[in-house]
C-alpha cells in the first residue's frame, strides 16, 4: 500500500444519474519528508539589477531512517507548466540546510558550520532560499524536493515530492532614507546569503522567528580602505565609531535603551542577556505596520524615548559598539512588529545612494575588520546611482544629505 501511494497518485471521474461527471480528488501520495514555507516572502528590487525572493522551507523527516535530499527546485506554481525558477543540487542542498540541533553526519569540506544535506530520523531542519528573477514576479511557488533513504524498502529509497506550496505577499515594499551622511559605508552581512542575518533564527515564545532576515550591519573605511586605525580594542579606533545615525523615516519611537556600556572590540561579550543583545537600540514605528530597529549606539546618544515623535534625517543617536557587537557599527533591520527579536524581518529599499565599489567577500571584510588591514575590494563594479533598491551585501556606498 505504501509503495503504491508513493509511486502513483490517481484522479479521474464518475458520472452521476444525470451524466454530469463528478470529480474524484487524487488518491494522497507518501511523503517522507514534509515541509512548510515559514514566512511568505515579499519581492524587492536589489541594487544588482535583479528582483529577489527570500524565504525558508520547514523540512522534516517523518522516517525512521535518515534521508538525504538530493535536489531541490523552486517553481512557479502560478502559470501552466510550473516552470522552475531555482534548482539546487545535492551540493547546493549542503549548504542551505541547517538541521536543527546539530548535523547528524559530518561535514563536507567547505559547507558552513552547522549545514547539511542529511535529515536524521525524525529531524527537522531549514532551508535557506533566495530566487533571482527579472520582471513580474511570481504570485505563487511550490518546491519539488528529491529524496534518498538508503535504509528504506526498495520501493522507497527514492522519492521526489511536491510540498511547500506558499502564496507570494504582493504588499508594499516601504521605501526608507540613508541611515547615514558620507561615503565608503559598507553593507556587511547583508541581504541575500550572508549567514549571520539572513539565516539568523531564534526559537522565541515557541516559535521560530528570522527577525534578522533583511539586516545590515553598517561599517565604514577610510580613503586607504581600513576599517579602523590604531588599537583595535578602542572603539574610538574605528571610522564609524560616534557617526550620526538618522531616521530614515517620520515615525512614532515605540522602544528604546541608552543606558548599557561600550563593548571592547576584537570578540563578543560573554553571558549577555538577550535583551541586551541590540545594545542601545531604537525601535521606530514608520506606519503601515512597519518598524525599523537600529542597534549598538553610543551610552547616552539616544534622543528619543518610546511615544516621541520623529522626523526623517533627525539623528537619533551615535554609532557604537554596545550589546552583542565585536565592532562599533551600525545595525538596521525592518521588521513587521515592535519587538527587535520577535517580529519576521522584511524587506525594504533606499531611496537615493550611490555604490563606489563592493568588498570582495565575507572573508575579506572579516579581515579588515580584525585586523586593519584594508580591504579586497572587487574588481569591475561600476560606479551608479540607484533608486529605490536594497543594497546588497558587501556594497560600498555613499549617501548624501537631502
Amino acid at each position: 500500500m505504501c509503495a503504491a501511494l508513493v509511486l502513483s497518485a490517481c484522479g479521474g471521474g464518475e458520472e452521476n444519474g444525470d451524466g454530469t461527471a463528478v470529480p474524484v480528488p487524487p488518491d494522497p501520495v507518501l511523503t517522507p519528508v514534509v515541509g512548510s514555507v515559514m514566512f511568505a516572502p515579499t519581492p524587492f528590487a536589489g541594487s544588482d539589477g535583479s528582483d529577489h525572493l527570500v524565504y525558508e522551507v520547514s523540512l522534516t523527516n517523518f522516517m525512521r531512517t535518515p534521508v538525504t535530499i538530493t535536489g531541490v527546485k523552486a517553481l512557479d506554481a502560478g502559470v501552466d507548466g510550473t516552470p522552475e525558477l531555482l534548482g539546487l543540487d545535492q551540493a547546493d542542498v549542503g549548504e542551505r540546510l541547517k538541521p536543527t540541533g546539530a548535523p547528524s553526519v559530518p561535514p563536507r569540506p567547505g559547507v558552513p558550520e552547522g549545514y547539511s544535506d542529511v535529515l536524521a530520523p525524525g529531524q527537522n531542519g531549514v532551508l535557506f532560499l533566495h530566487l533571482k528573477f527579472e520582471g513580474a514576479a511570481p504570485t505563487k511557488l511550490v518546491h519539488e524536493i528529491s529524496v534518498r533513504a538508503d535504509g528504506a524498502p526498495p520501493e522507497m529509497r527514492e522519492t521526489t515530492e511536491r510540498i511547500a506550496e506558499v502564496e507570494v505577499n504582493d504588499g508594499v515594499v516601504p521605501v526608507l532614507g540613508p541611515p547615514l551622511i558620507g561615503e565608503h559605508y559598507i553593507a556587511a552581512d547583508a541581504c541575500c546569503d550572508a549567514v549571520r542575518h539572513t539565516r539568523a533564527i531564534l526559537p522565541l515564545d515557541g516559535a521560530p522567528v528570522v527577525a534578522q532576515r533583511y539586516a545590515v550591519d553598517w561599517e565604514q573605511a577610510g580613503p586607504d580602505g581600513k576599517i579602523f586605525v590604531g588599537d583595535a580594542r578602542n572603539p574610538a579606533s574605528y571610522r564609524i565609531f560616534g557617526d550620526d545615525v538618522l531616521a530614515v523615516a517620520d515615525g512614532t519611537v515605540v522602544a528604546s535603551r541608552n543606558d548599557l556600556p561600550e563593548q571592547v572590540p576584537g570578540e563578543f561579550p560573554a553571558n549577555l542577556p538577550i535583551a541586551e543583545a541590540d545594545g542601545n537600540n531604537l525601535v521606530l514605528d514608520i506606519g503601515d505596520g512597519f518598524f525599523v530597529n537600529y542597534a549598538h549606539m553610543q551610552p547616552g546618544s539616544v534622543r528619543f524615548k518610546p511615544g516621541d515623535r520623529v522626523r526623517r534625517g533627525e539623528v537619533i543617536g551615535k554609532v557604537g559598539n554596545t550589546g552583542n557587537s565585536v565592532a562599533p557599527h551600525l545595525h538596521v533591520h525592518v521588521m513587521n512588529g515592535p519587538s527587535f527579536l520577535m517580529s519576521q524581518g522584511v524587506p525594504s529599499v533606499t531611496d537615493l545612494f550611490t555604490i563606489t565599489g563592493r568588498v570582495a567577500g565575507t572573508a575579506a571584510f572579516d579581515a579588515s575588520e580584525g585586523t586593519g588591514v584594508p580591504l579586497e575590494m572587487a574588481p569591475g563594479v561600476t560606479v551608479s546611482t540607484q533608486q529605490d533598491r536594497m543594497i546588497l551585501d558587501q556594497n560600498v556606498v555613499t549617501f548624501r544629505a537631502g
